[in-house]
């Protein structure tokens, strides 16, 4: 099951495929305003485009889950996601002028984020994955990440078992540190929050997370990434398009990277692997101040399917704590709404035939019952994996 609605604030892009909308810069600006061009050895990334959204959607899957490391980060937060540009990386992660140009300068790719933090919103994890030219690439920009964000109190520090740059802010009871290490062409960084005195402990439990990770993950070579597949499993056709331009979310995934989107990442890895999880595909969008999400999962068998459906409906009621509701259209049909805690509402229904399973939300609702849109929708994606 998708973390609510995974939608505001991504790059829209081409309707049909996950690719962003507009090109990235081969270059970013420094503090004055000059380009920094990359050093003659690093080699070209390739073009912002579709390729890059289907290798950020490989590097989720390399990319730490921050619940199993921390019990307390229940609660997921921006950053997170795909990242296809350096300046969207320095948006989420670090301070305005001291990342792109770094990220850029070193043949930056793709990258993927998590975020955790506790339900108070008190104290927050990330872990990003970000993919660069060759491994002398990412060792120099972890270097010069590290700093450039030696500032604003903080300083440098050591977390025991990391050879890597890292930094330490203890301020009011808080500890934030932050790690910058190099795996093969691989950055791993990390920021963990804590109280203090157990800042460092929880980075290096982290990183040494990450590491692991990303030591198992091999990056495409630059000049194969655009010709990376963009639905291996023939999952898009019978993947409903929802109203809008997709997002850099949309496209297909395998078990570990869907991981990364999940509500309950332990439970459902159980639940899809016991079940024969063959594949899974999205589409996200947003039309107006509507959001869409349509997720389609693929099953060996009717058997494997219905046992999905089945625990995924009970889920919904049970452990997140949907309101079930009755869809005219569909009135057999599992559906649930949620509160956004933003004065709006989504829903989500679920439908199911022979190998597939697929949920449609409907996001940005201003009342809980109305079901317009969602009585336009399920049919639609029902009939689409009826054939």
């Amino acid at each position: 099951m998708l973390v609510g609605l995974l939608l505001a604030g991504c790059t829209s892009t081409v309707t049909g495929t996950a690719s962003p909308a507009d090109p990235a810069p081969t270059t970013a600006p420094t503090e004055s305003g000059a380009p920094t061009e990359p050093p003659a050895d690093v080699t070209p990334p390739p073009p912002r485009g579709v390729g890059t959204v289907l290798e950020s959607h490989r590097i989720a899957g390399a990319t730490a889950l921050i619940p199993p490391l921390f019990a307390d980060r229940t609660d997921t937060c921006y950053p997170s996601g795909p990242f296809t540009g350096a300046a969207d990386v320095e948006f989420g992660y670090f301070p305005e002028g001291t990342a792109a140009h770094v990220l850029d300068r070193w043949g930056f790719v793709a990258g993927w984020g998590q975020c955790g933090q506790t339900p108070d919103g008190g104290q927050v994890t990330l872990a990003l994955a970000v993919e660069l030219s060759d491994p002398d690439s990412a060792v120099r920009a972890a270097e010069e990440l590290a700093a450039e964000q030696a500032v604003n109190g903080f300083e440098p520090a050591e977390v025991p078992g990391v050879d890597a740059p890292a930094l330490l802010l203890a301020d009011g009871g808080l500890d934030a540190v932050q790690v910058f290490v190099p795996v093969g062409r691989m950055l791993a960084y990390g920021y963990h929050e804590a109280p203090a005195g157990e800042g460092i402990e929880g980075a290096g439990r982290l990183m040494a997370e990450q590491v692991r990770l990303l030591q198992a993950f091999t990056p495409t070579p630059q000049a194969e990434v655009p010709a990376l597949p963009a639905d291996p499993l023939g999952l898009a056709p019978v993947t409903l398009d929802p109203p809008g331009a997709f997002d850099d979310w949309s496209g297909p995934y395998d078990l570990e990277g869907y991981l990364r989107l999940a509500i309950d990442p332990g439970r459902e890895r159980e639940l899809l692997s016991a079940n024969g999880f063959r594949g899974f595909y999205t589409k996200q969008s947003q039309e107006g101040d509507q959001y869409f999400a349509v997720a389609l999962y693929a099953f060996p068998s009717v058997t494997e399917t219905n046992r999905v459906y089945e625990a995924f409906a009970e889920l919904e009621a049970a452990a997140f704590g949907g309101t079930a509701f009755e869809l005219p259209a569909i009135p057999e049909a599992p559906c649930f709404w949620f509160d956004a805690g933003d004065g709006t509402f989504y829903q989500r229904c679920y439908v199911g035939f022979r190998t597939y399973l697929a949920s449609v939300d409907v996001g940005g609702l201003a009342a809980p019952n109305d079901v317009s849109r969602m009585n336009e929708l399920l049919p639609a994606q029902r009939d689409l994996i009826d054939g």
